[in-house]
């Protein structure tokens, strides 16, 4: 039994590794931050009202009908991430 548990933390581990190099390599070669052409800088008053726009959004009530419709129709594939993902944790 342990053995399947070492392999469930090397694939998890595997993914977790795959999915933070993903993270950084599209921070660098695709928003490219530190660049004024970059997705996050706004060409007339810099970063700051781009920030400000994705502040509004993070603050935006997001738990509406439509979103309790989607929950309700794919809860099973969230309970299987939320499974492989608590079996890799262990």
């Amino acid at each position: 039994m342990a053995g399947i548990i070492t392999i469930f933390q090397v694939l998890g581990g595997f993914l977790g590794l795959c999915l933070v190099m993903g993270v950084i390599l599209y921070i660098l070669l695709d928003l490219r931050p530190w660049r004024r052409d970059s997705l996050l800088w706004d060409q007339e008053n810099g970063p700051a009202p781009v920030i400000l726009k994705y502040k509004k959004i993070a603050q935006q009530n997001f738990f509406n009908r439509n979103t309790k419709n989607h929950i309700k129709s794919y809860y099973m594939y969230y309970g299987l991430a939320i499974i492989l993902i608590g079996s890799a944790v262990i």
